[in-house]
């Protein structure tokens, strides 16, 4: 009949005779989680993996509940692997007789069986006290109690003594003819490879969540500056290029529109008016029946500009110009003639060759449309 199976104290573990194999409970531990399939590029900001912000997040989270429970199956198998040397250590020194330890380890074991004798003096001293209280009256039963008491907390403090020294003379001591001590140790060896292997994976694990991280870090100040997460955009248009969308602009041969908005057009106009002057006015003199006028003045000129509108419709940009669509005006300026971009919180302003002043269009994304404008007048430039 076979013996059943050893478990682990949380049940994550079980010992099949050669190695600790995880349980069904331990399955996320077991498993790393599935790699991505995203690729990873290189942009101006820096590495960005081609895949949308709550994905690097969720992996991040995987990888980090991943690792942690690596290292907790790694501390249970370190806690199994230190009870075996223990084991074996206890052995050896017992039967230190049988065996030479090293000059630096003879020490260590002197200690530890003056500690182990101790421990077994207490227990015997202890088994004696209670087997002797069935025949004692109540006062006597309450020093022996106190008795009982002292001797079981100077057992638990050499034995928390003796543990320590017991592992180390299992992992530290060479090899012996005694074997159930080797045995044990043959076992604590097993463990300690199996968590070496735990913490080489959870290490890895790790060592990619910092990477992630830092990039998630990057995207999120992207996001916070640039209002949308201008990163990934760049790694999407250097691996597939801009995507077409549908627009009321009619193209021409080869061109394709990849964004288009509803715009307002406006210009900025120039009006004058006075500042300092008065109006004027007439009052009576006493009672003489004259009236008293006062002539009006003006003041001073002042000019400010102020931005008209002139016109809704859709601003579309596409590979070869940027084109607005209006109710009543339309406007094309060719890419290779756009000399200058302002961006602002609700629009953005077009300076091109021919025209004087500049177009202002307002928008509801202008960073983001920019972003895009900005790629294609790249292309154009090359």
């Amino acid at each position: 009949m076979s013996a059943p199976p050893q478990f682990s104290p949380d049940g994550k573990w079980w010992w099949d005779g050669a190695k600790w194999v995880a349980t069904a409970e331990a399955s996320p531990e077991a498993d790393p989680p599935d790699a991505p399939a995203w690729q990873v590029v290189q942009t101006e900001g820096g590495s960005v993996s081609v895949a949308p912000l709550a994905d690097l997040q969720a992996r991040v989270t995987a990888l980090n509940h991943w690792a942690a429970g690596l290292k907790e199956g790694a501390e249970e198998l370190l806690a199994q692997a230190d009870r075996a040397f223990g084991s074996a250590g206890a052995i050896l020194v017992s039967h230190n007789v049988e065996w030479s330890a090293p000059p630096e380890l003879q020490p260590v074991v002197a200690q530890a069986a003056q500690l182990a004798q101790r421990v077994e003096a207490d227990t015997q001293q202890g088994e004696a006290i209670r087997s002797e209280e069935a025949s004692m009256g109540l006062f006597q039963k309450v020093g022996a109690h106190r008795r009982e008491h002292h001797v079981e907390r100077d057992e638990a403090q050499a034995q928390s003594q003796l543990e320590p020294l017991v592992v180390r003379v299992g992992r530290s001591a060479p090899t012996t003819n005694i074997a159930e001590a080797e045995r044990l140790r043959s076992e604590g060896l097993t463990l300690d490879a199996q968590r070496a292997d735990l913490m080489h994976r959870a290490d890895a694990a790790t060592g990619e969540v910092a990477g992630l991280g830092q990039e998630v870090g990057r995207r999120q100040d992207a996001i916070k500056h640039m209002g949308f997460d201008s990163l990934y955009e760049a790694a999407l248009l250097q691996t597939s290029g801009p995507q077409p969308v549908d627009s009321p602009l009619v193209l021409k041969a080869a061109e394709a529109a990849y964004q288009a908005e509803p715009a307002t057009l406006a210009r900025m106009t120039t009006s004058t008016r006075f500042v300092g002057g008065s109006s004027g006015f007439s009052f009576p003199i006493g009672h003489t029946g004259i009236r008293y006028r006062v002539g009006s003045f003006r003041g001073h000129p002042v000019q400010q500009e102020s931005l008209k509108h002139l016109d809704t419709g859709t601003l579309v940009l596409t590979n070869q110009r940027l084109a607005y669509v209006g109710t009543t005006k339309s406007i094309a300026i060719p890419l290779a003639k756009v000399l200058h971009v302002e961006v602002y919180n609700d629009g953005i302003s077009v300076a091109h060759e021919g025209k004087e002043n500049p177009d202002f269009f307002l928008i509801s994304e202008p960073t983001r449309f920019v972003f895009l404008l900005n790629w294609f007048l790249g292309k154009v430039a090359q």
